[in-house]
């Protein structure tokens, strides 16, 4: 049996664990990080933790075929260097993947940490078995990966898969990223929120109050909401799945994938986004390629990221 470590690298921690060959985690652990460290500094402690799980895994040390890292932010994964890391700025320009394995002894390799969610879905969650993915992750932003005959595609700049930045109108919202009207400004948390903001201002009844979140309005409490029969929250979801949708319609069209998987918190919501976002696709898609292709909620939860991480060995060695 081979085993993987995956490194789910965030801007206040990381996860770090130990998969199976097929994609069973026999191992976790979280650890801090201290962002104001030197970058090199950093890389180090994320060796010593990987070191400790890997001996606490009680693993043959030549079982364990190699150590992939899931990063947010910019970032070359061919020579494992972190470009810019907005939430721990002192890790830019740092060659992390040379650092693991110098400290390691294995292989160790980089990447997106949605490519790496991506790649976990593609060979373990509900992709498995399957050529040509795309996965979305709906959170307070929305990030995507592409997987084309198998293999994960970058673009010439390592950017590929940046879906939540797909401009769906011209005149729309403007975005932190500089364009306007970008995808994830109206199926992210702040765009969800601001539709239920501006129906409830106007007067449409709600029961939010009973699912609020400390007091505050979130996607979370939406979707509760709507489990709950909430015709506000609900309608707010409906046309959230139908923004998503026609983007879906697009990517169906210039890709025709055999699936797109969409995960992320604001996932959880279910049939509320995924139905209308199905047929909305459906009905703007070309239709041999919106047959074939299918809308499928991500199955691997809070692990996708560690999962994933250690997916980027699998990728890169087999």
């Amino acid at each position: 049996m081979k085993y993987y470590v995956g490194i789910d690298f965030g801007g206040t921690g990381i996860k770090i664990g130990i998969i199976d060959e097929n994609g069973k985690i026999l191992i976790k652990d979280s650890f801090d990080t201290d962002p104001s460290k030197r970058g090199e500094d950093i890389a180090r402690h994320i060796a010593e933790c990987t070191e400790k799980v890997m001996s606490d895994s009680g693993l043959p040390r030549e079982a364990i075929q190699g150590v992939g890292i899931g990063s947010p932010g910019l970032l070359n994964p061919e020579t494992g260097q972190l470009k810019v890391v907005v939430n721990v700025p002192n890790m830019n320009d740092v060659f992390i993947t040379r650092i693991l394995s110098d400290i390691l002894g294995k292989p160790a390799f980089l990447d997106n940490d949605v490519n790496a969610m991506s790649l976990g879905e593609f060979y373990y969650g509900a992709g498995k078995g399957l050529k040509h993915v795309i996965a979305l992750t709906l959170g307070t932003g929305v990030g995507g990966g592409i997987i084309l005959n198998g293999e994960l595609y970058r673009g010439a700049s390592f950017t590929a898969g940046e879906l939540g930045h797909m401009s769906i109108a011209r005149d729309g919202k403007s975005c932190p990223c500089g364009n306007s009207g970008c995808l994830e400004r109206y199926v992210g948390r702040d765009g969800i929120i601001e539709r239920f903001m501006i129906a409830r201002n106007k007067g449409l009844d709600t029961n939010i109050e009973k699912y609020l979140d400390k007091g505050k309005i979130t996607p979370k409490a939406i979707a509760m909401a709507a489990e709950a029969g909430d015709k506000l929250s609900i309608k707010v979801l409906e046309e959230t799945g139908e923004i998503l949708g026609a983007a879906l319609a697009t990517l169906v069209n210039a890709l025709n994938p055999q699936a797109i998987i969409i995960g992320g918190g604001i996932a959880n919501a279910g049939e509320f986004i995924l139905g209308p976002a199905r047929k909305t696709m459906l009905r703007l898609a070309y239709a041999i390629p919106a047959k074939v292709v299918k809308v499928l909620k991500a199955e691997l939860g809070n692990d996708a990221g560690l999962v994933g991480s250690a997916s980027l060995v699998v990728a890169n060695l087999s």
